[in-house]
């Protein structure tokens, strides 16, 4: 294992420098791994870990039992056991049982046994033990790792020392094999012995664990893959990572950790461990193993051609494969997808040449009756000889595309020859190579088609697909324009040629004039027409999201949702983009109506479902959608993570259209958090990328960020101003509402005051309708408004704004000279400001340390006074008098700026929860 990587670089060549203590920079300049070969934390087993020091200390248990398949974390977790009986100061001991050990009796414990023993006379021998044993002041506590391996003379003798108390036994054993009758004969010992089964790191826990690891946060995509490749697998995760990062494909990049798109490197070690693994399946089974490593599955009747029913079970039990069942078709695959990569490194090119040929020979045999079936043949045919017949090929190409695997479609497209192309192949492989941001690529695969179409279909089929490569490779909408209207020409046929007008203004819309967009997409039916569905859900989209920006948000928001389950209904053999596509614009609509929680819960869900398409135009347009959401809520940590991912993909495919708008959000959210350095290396950067067009004027709120938090608060005030003049004068109305409410935060709401009851009148959302209350508020010093406006905001989801308005409130009445309230309002800010993952604004900065904390015995009177319990109740359970009970809820009641226990017990149950970065 390589002892050092070299150092991440953030966009365009700006270093990142992980300051964890896990790591750091060496004097050449190389990034030295510290830590991360060491020991790993325990993330998800805390629980197992409290229960084992509480029993053990009641010596209510005698033996522990942690069983899991192998690299679950039976034996990390039994050395944390371990270690905990240590530190208690009683005597421990380990020994590691295996089948070579279990060859010689009392092999794999003999190094634990007293010196002295001779175990020729097992019962003298026994006596020996127990006694000498037993001399200690405590049961020694002794591990057994794989105790299912254990020689039956060990097993013997623990028993009997277990069962006199003369030791206290852990022990793991691996699920998926043979039973052992050590384990059984442990078992049967009943209450005394405690099993634990241990299953794979749910999705969560390995994102936990990868923080922790890492010292920062793991980008969405970063987390899928490694979830995804180590299937929760602890051992194998922590292979996976340290392979990545030795071969810099798990990196630094705008603070967050992100993988590229190259597979990840399997390690010599993980790739040993799987091997032997494999090893253990009965050699019989090798044809079958091979054809799925090479297949991925297999129907039940094929697998029993390759292997026996018996040994297929074994297969199962062991956890080597999987049999699942949907309707009357049954399914065979490997139980993990890293078994199948070691599986094939072992099996030679001409192995896998009649492995190709066989299954496609038997798929064909059977007529192609399944839906994918084309589409294994093919690509069977493909890997086997280089070539496929063209139809079979353009199919098979069809249906990887419907099914958003874009990758595979281009690998089949790509076999065609030239000459073998139509106009339709053309236009499936421009479609597959805009969809993986290969912008360039497919512009020249579509001018082609264009050149060679023949007819209005194939000259709108092809004008609309390059008119969308345009628009995302160019933010200057004009030649996405123009293809259209050059198309629209040459037609005869005039509901095509609307359909290409429509297109046009789509790309008017979200190129940065949404008004004259709009105008001409209010010709658009509301329902799709059957036979342009593709057409409908592209304009849709745009539509959706111009009415957004010019502040009709309940009619977007219904276009929105109709789109979304459209495109989600769609039947097989639709070649559209990801369904995921639908959920940006539906996003943006319920943040402006105030639902920015729900918008983060789609973008979320929609987020997961792209993570294994190879989609990034989808996957950037709505990592920003998601970062928006999180930035609006007041989590800066999470916006980052997103904004960050954004970028990553934008360096990878050149996809500029929204890339300023995510240099703008990370700028933002280091500014917030106090990362003032991380901010202004990003400016040279972001000043290099041209605009997108849509969302005018919101990217330059990194910059006024990054003023803001040098205190340079006029600057950024004026930096927002031009901003807001910016979105006004394209109509994007949202946008102006969001840059004027900074403008209010960040010292002058007076000025701004006016033009947001404007916008408020102009549109139907409810966002811009509270943040002008909020921005009155703050205009007019009412704290009472402010503490509405507060409550209202935070039920919107904008805790930030939130925790802004009641700290202005508690301003407000300190300047009243209302102390009572000056400290409830603080009390409130502080609570919300804890949601807000560390979000640092000139509002809060006069919260910290404004409420003063609850001693040890406020708090637990606070407590018992909540529950409902009177001050004569408390002052017996306490032995204090009650005037002494009630002299301290008076000061609790002070500090915390409440007047009765109703008040007190809703202020104690909003206490602040914990909030994971």
């Amino acid at each position: 294992m390589p002892q050092s990587v070299a150092l991440p670089t953030a966009p365009h060549g700006h270093a990142c420098v992980h300051t964890g203590s896990m790591g750091g920079l060496s004097a050449s300049g190389r990034y030295v791994m510290q830590g991360w070969e060491g020991r790993w934390p325990l993330v998800g087993r805390q629980s197992h870990v409290d229960t084992f020091r509480e029993e053990l200390s009641a010596s209510r248990i005698r033996g522990w039992l942690i069983c899991g398949p192998a690299g679950v974390g039976k034996t990390r977790l039994t050395e944390e056991f371990l270690a905990l009986a240590a530190a208690d100061k009683r005597p421990t001991a380990k020994a590691v049982a295996s089948r070579a050990a279990a060859k010689v009796p009392l092999g794999a414990i003999a190094h634990i046994l007293p010196a002295s023993v001779d175990m020729t006379d097992p019962v003298q021998g026994f006596r020996t033990v127990a006694h000498a044993l037993s001399e200690r002041s405590q049961p020694t506590v002794i591990l057994v790792d794989d105790l299912h391996l254990l020689d039956s003379s060990s097993a013997a003798l623990l028993g009997q020392l277990l069962d006199s108390g003369t030791i206290v036994l852990i022990g793991t054993a691996r699920t998926g094999e043979q039973s052992s009758d050590v384990v059984e004969a442990l078992l049967q010992r009943g209450d005394h012995i405690r099993r634990t089964d241990l299953a794979h790191m749910a999705r969560g826990q390995v994102e936990e664990l990868l923080q922790r690891v890492l010292k920062g946060p793991v980008s969405r995509r970063a987390l899928h893959t490694l979830f995804s490749a180590s299937d929760g697998n602890p051992l194998f995760l922590r292979e996976l990572v340290l392979g990545a990062i030795a071969q810099e494909r798990l990196m630094l990049n705008g603070g967050v950790w992100d993988t590229s798109e190259e597979p990840l490197p399997v390690t010599p070690h993980l790739r040993d461990l799987i091997a032997g693994r494999i090893a253990s399946a009965p050699a019989a089974t090798r044809p079958l193993l091979e054809s799925l490593a090479f297949c991925r599955a297999l129907s039940l009747s094929d697998a029993t051609d390759l292997a026996d029913r018996a040994d297929l079970e074994y297969l199962e039990r062991s956890g080597i494969v999987e049999i699942s069942v949907q309707g009357a078709r049954v399914t065979v695959t490997l139980a993990h997808p890293l078994y199948g990569e070691v599986i094939a490194a072992g099996t030679s090119a001409l192995q896998r040449y009649d492995l190709a040929l066989h299954q496609a020979a038997r798929i064909e045999s059977h007529g192609l009756r399944r839906r994918d079936d084309a589409l294994h043949v093919a690509a069977w045919r493909l890997a086997a000889t280089g070539t496929a017949a063209p139809g079979l090929l353009r199919q098979a190409a069809a249906i990887a595309m419907n099914s958003n695997d874009n990758e595979q479609a281009i690998e089949l497209l790509t076999a065609i020859k030239p000459d073998h192309h139509t106009t339709e192949s053309r236009v499936l492989l421009g479609r597959a190579l805009m969809h993986t941001g290969q912008l360039e690529r497919a512009e020249n695969v579509l001018a082609e088609a264009d050149a060679h179409a023949h007819g209005d279909y194939e000259r709108i089929t092809t004008a609309t697909t390059r008119c969308t490569n345009l628009y995302w490779a160019d933010p200057d909408p004009a030649a996405a324009v123009a293809v259209c209207t050059a198309a629209r020409s040459a037609l005869s046929d005039q509901a095509g040629a609307q359909q290409l007008r429509l297109m046009e203004g789509a790309m008017l819309t979200v190129g940065g004039s949404p008004l004259l967009g709009l105008q001409i997409l209010d010709d658009l039916p509301d329902a799709p027409p059957r036979d342009t569905l593709d057409v409908w859900l592209a304009t849709i989209s745009a539509k959706t999201l111009g009415l957004t920006f010019v502040g009709s948000v309940e009619r977007a928001l219904a276009l929105a949702e109709r789109a979304k389950v459209t495109h989600e209904s769609v039947g097989e053999g639709k070649l559209l983009p990801h369904p995921a596509m639908q959920v940006a614009p539906l996003a943006l609509a319920l943040m402006e109506m105030g639902r920015i929680d729900e918008a983060r819960r789609v973008c979320l869900s929609a987020a997961d479902s792209l993570q294994a398409a190879h989609s990034p135009v989808a996957r950037q347009f709505l990592a920003f959608e998601s970062a928006r959401a999180e930035w609006l809520a007041g989590r800066p940590v999470s916006a980052r993570r997103w904004y960050a991912e954004g970028v990553a993909t934008a360096r990878t495919y050149h996809l500029d259209r929204v890339t300023r708008l995510h240099m703008s959000g990370l700028m933002a959210c280091a500014a917030l958090m106090g990362d003032i350095d991380t901010a202004a290396s990003l400016v040279t950067d972001y000043e290099a990328i041209a605009s997108g067009g849509g969302l005018t004027g919101e990217e330059s709120v990194g910059m006024a960020w990054l003023h803001a938090a040098r205190g340079e608060l006029s600057s950024a005030r004026e930096l927002l101003r031009a901003a807001a003049e910016r979105a006004r004068s394209t109509g994007h109305l949202v946008s102006e509402a969001l840059l004027l409410t900074d403008i209010a935060r960040l010292g002058d709401p007076q000025a701004v005051q006016e033009r947001m009851a404007e916008l408020s009148a102009q549109g139907d959302g409810a966002f811009t309708p509270a943040r002008t209350r909020f921005v009155t508020a703050l205009a007019e010093r009412d704290p009472q408004q402010l503490m509405t406006c507060s409550e209202e905001l935070e039920s919107m989801g904008a805790r930030l704004l939130a925790a802004e308005s009641a700290a202005e409130a508690a301003n407000a009445w300190r300047r009243r000279g209302d102390t009572r309230k000056v400290t409830a309002a603080t009390a409130e800010a502080t609570r919300l400001a804890g949601q807000c993952e560390g979000a640092r604004t000139p509002i809060l900065s006069g919260i910290a340390g404004a409420v003063e904390p609850l001693t040890k015995r406020e708090r637990e009177i606070a407590l018992l006074a909540a529950s409902g319990k009177t001050s004569k109740a408390i002052s017996q359970h306490l032995t204090l008098s009650v005037r002494t009970v009630d002299n301290h809820l008076q000061r609790i009641y002070l500090k915390l700026g409440v007047r009765s226990r109703q008040d007190l017990a809703l202020t104690l149950n909003n206490a602040e929860p914990s909030h994971r970065a």
